[in-house]
């Protein structure tokens, strides 16, 4: 049954040379009226989808601790559209749904089709400015990161050494490719990727390397300029024997019966919500390894997290490299613990967290938090800037708090300190 968001808006938006463009915003939940989540420029109408997406991101701030509750948005566009019509696209946007973003009742982050740049735009144009600590590098570098440490996870459970393992990587995009790198890095044969223009197949591992800046500067065109790999039509990517799939394309694009046929052992997505309804099931019932999306497209709300509490780029890095294993394992025990899936368990798992902070954060009287807030302000006033930054860092400790009606959600996961 697909969720059913708190809030739903869709919006017209009229140019005065005529155009009409239209968007849509889910906003899954609130916490304190606040929510977070993508914004993408897509051709997808499917308002169930976008529901999809929105419930995935709480689940996520549930998953690590983060006091917003979930959304997603999207403006409908045409498939590569230029600068100038990218810039109408976002002012007809701000006019429509200024109020919503200026009250952060929904706050855009960049996902598909868009930069960080493009989101601070969009911001400024509603009346907003990213502070200092609020602005980071690209969140997708760090769900390719997470996306990663999962596959070499997943592949160890699926009895694959991952040095001779093989893998290949649907969507070439921000995700898709810093995932192709980090896999690369970590000693997987990266075989095949695509694109929406075609795909590239090397029985001896691609050039990640050299595939990833070429990508950067043409864009998706770069499968048919680059003669160094066999080319294939896109759709026969799903159609490879590997031991690794990582789908990193566009959410809500493989359905159950495309599931039953992949030739792998371990699925790993850098997409949201990759899977139609019943996709996920076709692959645990085949005995494929799954790291469910909410787990293993993590990174970025894990970095946006890290960098509000003053952690710098490398130690955003450091962090999720030394805990995200821990976090993953941690999880995997647990679900073998109750006896069900892991995607069964971290959502149920991360609703219930997301159910407690929200009550925690709405739960106590407004004077209360006033209270709260004022005093954490004073301490932070009294201290010293460096002492005061190592008071923030030791704040986002991410800890992974129990239900205290269910043993098995007893730990803590661990609080690190960062140099910036």
């Amino acid at each position: 049954m697909d969720p059913v968001p708190e809030r739903v808006l869709h919006l017209e938006m009229r140019q005065p040379d005529g155009r009409r463009f239209d968007a849509s915003i889910a906003i899954d939940t609130t916490v304190c009226g606040l929510s977070h989540g993508g914004l993408s420029l897509s051709t997808e109408r499917d308002a169930s989808l976008l529901a999809r997406i929105s419930r995935s991101r709480t689940l996520q701030h549930g998953l690590l601790g983060v006091p917003y509750g979930g959304a997603a948005a999207s403006i409908r566009s045409p498939v590569g559209i230029d600068r100038s019509l990218k810039r109408i696209m976002l002012v007809a946007f701000a006019q429509a749904a200024g109020p919503i973003i200026a009250s952060r009742a929904f706050v855009p982050e960049a996902q598909v089709g868009l930069e960080e740049s493009d989101v601070n735009e969009l911001l400024s144009l509603c009346g907003l400015k990213r502070t200092r600590r609020e602005k980071m590098d690209d969140a997708d570098d760090y769900v390719g990161l997470t996306v990663a440490l999962a596959a070499i996870a997943a592949l160890k459970k699926a009895g694959v050494r991952p040095s001779n393992a093989t893998a290949s990587v649907e969507g070439f995009g921000k995700v898709g490719s810093n995932a192709a790198l980090e896999l690369h890095e970590r000693g997987v044969k990266v075989v095949a990727i695509s694109t929406r223009e075609g795909a590239l197949f090397d029985a001896d591992g691609l050039d990640v390397p050299e595939l990833v800046p070429l990508a950067e500067r043409v864009g998706d065109a770069f499968v048919r300029k680059y003669s160094e790999a066999d080319r294939l039509p896109a759709s026969e990517l799903r159609s490879l024997s590997v031991d690794l799939f990582c789908p990193c394309a566009l959410p809500g694009g493989i359905d159950a019966q495309t599931a039953g046929r992949l030739r792998c052992k371990a699925v790993v997505p850098g997409a949201t919500v990759p899977f139609k309804p019943g996709g996920e099931r076709m692959l645990e019932g085949r005995g494929v390894v799954y790291v469910p999306d909410v787990l293993a497209a993590c990174g970025g709300v894990m970095a946006t997290n890290l960098t509000l509490a003053g952690f710098g780029p490398s130690s955003r890095s450091r962090f999720i490299e030394e805990h995200y294993p821990g976090l993953l394992e941690w999880l995997e025990q647990s679900a073998r613990s109750q006896g069900v899936q892991l995607g069964e368990f971290v959502q149920i798992y991360s609703s219930l967290r997301f159910q407690r902070m929200k009550h925690g954060r709405e739960g106590g009287s407004g004077e209360h938090k006033s209270r709260q807030r004022g005093l954490w302000g004073q301490v932070r006033r009294l201290c010293s800037s460096s002492a005061a930054r190592r008071l923030d860092k030791r704040s986002v400790k991410t800890t992974m708090l129990p239900d205290e009606s269910d043993p098995a959600l007893n730990i803590e996961w661990a609080t690190t300190e960062a140099s910036s």
